[in-house]
């Protein structure tokens, strides 16, 4: 399926860590491979094992910066203490041919919401309540009780705004698959 006759749209899933974005993207893009994906550019350290759901180009804080400067990014902001911004460019150029499905953090997504009201459409996903999100996060990785802190704090903050996007979809602990069909649904259901 391609969406060339159709308005293309910005589909964004965004939720704190450990909710399962990368995992519910890759899932979808599997079911709808018309979508496109972003390109990242970040600054913190590459995941050794881990695959990405999008091209992820890691620079440095130096190199960052002076890509805000030269108003290279559709969204940026700072996440976890590191830095992340979707290149404008390539994203304007992937729009102009087929809708694209972008994970990224809360505060990029209102970004492009704002930027582009009509063609932005914002998931939102979340743990069944605070308490498994907790347990989540802590099993991803071990990390120093700082990282762990913050990353609880970061959460409190996304959820709180979550009531400002399209939709909210709960991700229950090992029932990823009505997740990824109630995206789905939500992205055929809009472009047909």
């Amino acid at each position: 399926m391609n969406s060339k006759s159709k308005t293309t749209k910005i589909f964004i899933i965004s939720g704190p860590s450990g909710v399962g974005k990368t995992t519910v993207t890759k899932g979808v893009l599997k079911k709808l491979p018309f979508l496109q994906t972003a390109t990242t550019y970040t600054t913190r350290t590459k995941r050794l094992g881990k695959k990405e759901d999008k091209v992820v180009i890691h620079v440095s804080h130096d190199q960052f910066r002076k890509k805000i400067e030269a108003d290279e990014f559709l969204e940026w902001a700072i996440v976890h203490d590191n830095f992340y911004g979707t290149d404008k460019k390539i994203a304007e150029k992937k729009l102009k041919q087929n809708s694209l499905l972008m994970n990224i953090d809360v505060q990029g997504a209102l970004q492009i919401k704002k930027k582009l009201p009509e063609k932005t459409v914002l998931i939102f996903l979340k743990a069944e309540n605070f308490t498994e999100l907790t347990r989540r996060i802590k099993s991803r990785e071990k990390m120093p009780q700082a990282i762990l802190d913050l990353r609880l704090k970061n959460a409190r903050k996304e959820l709180k705004l979550a009531k400002k996007y399209d939709y909210i979809i709960t991700n229950k602990r090992n029932n990823l698959k009505p997740t990824i069909t109630a995206v789905q649904k939500i992205i055929s259901q809009i472009i047909g």
